[in-house]
Order: structure tokens, then sequence, then C-alpha cells
């Protein structure tokens, strides 16, 4: 079995017939940046449980609130269908749909917040997780240089 050379040589940065350039050091490890990763992921999964609760919060509502409306027409039908002159009828009928139509409304407008108040829940955690990494890339570079000074120094001295 022959080597491939690009598999062998590829890791090794010191080497001269490296296929890629060599890279300078980053300050970030491996470790810290699996650690960011986790985080970030975990923050993501959050994120998605809260929009998941809100989407069966909504389903459950709506299903609620169809039920309700199939009450509510059963009523009218019943009402109007009851005894009394057709000017009765369309007065009675008139208010019951008034009043299913503001039902409908107020019902739209709960639904409504349900799903703002996920998004919003949701876009916190996220830019709660934006914002911490942000603080630790600016942490972990800022400890890279007084590291680098530290050597510099160090090396003068010597």
């Amino acid at each position: 079995m022959s080597k491939n050379p690009f598999f062998e040589n590829w890791l090794k940065p010191a080497s001269s017939n490296s296929v890629f350039p060599q890279f300078p050091s980053v300050p970030f490890g491996m470790k810290e940046i699996m650690e960011s990763s986790r985080k970030s992921i975990q923050a993501y999964t959050e994120a998605q449980q809260i929009a998941t609760q809100s989407l069966q919060a909504i389903l459950q509502r709506q299903s609620e609130i169809m039920s309700q409306m199939v009450q509510d027409s059963s009523a009218v039908a019943k009402e109007v269908m009851d005894e009394g002159t057709p000017e009765e009828k369309i007065a009675r009928s008139a208010g019951l749909i008034r009043e299913a139509y503001e039902k409908t409304v107020n019902n739209c407008r709960e639904v409504g917040d349900i799903a703002s108040k996920s998004a919003r829940e949701a876009m916190d955690v996220l830019n709660d997780r934006i914002t911490t990494a942000f603080e630790e890339i600016q942490s972990t570079a800022e400890d890279a240089k007084e590291q680098k000074s530290k050597k510099s120094a160090a090396k003068k001295s010597a």
C-alpha cells in the first residue's frame, strides 16, 4: 500500500512541503473552543425548547378557541330558531354575532401575545449567549496578550 504524503504531512506545521501554509498561533485552546461550542449548543437547545413549548400552547389554545366557537355557533343557531318575531330574531342574532366577533378578536390577540412572548424569550436566550461568547473571546484574547508580553519581557531580561 502506497503512502499518501498529503495525509502524512498536512498536520505538520514545520514541514517545508506542507500543503497548507502555517497559520499564526491562535490564543484559543481546543478546550475553550469545545466549551464555547457546548454553551452555544445548549443555548440553541433552550431557545428551541421555548419555541416548541410555545407552539404547543398556541395549538392547545387554538383548539380551545375552536371548541368554544362551535358551542357559540350552536347557541346562536338555537337562539335564532326560538320563538319570536323576525325583528326580534335579527336583533338577538346581531347581538350574539357581535359578542362572537369580540371574543374572536380577543382570542387572536391572546394567541399573538403567546407567540410574541415566546419569540422574545427565545431571542433573549440567544442574545445572552452571543454576548457571553463575545466576552469570552475578548477575555481570552486579553489573556493571550498578557501571556505574550510576559514572555517577551522574560526573553529581554534573559
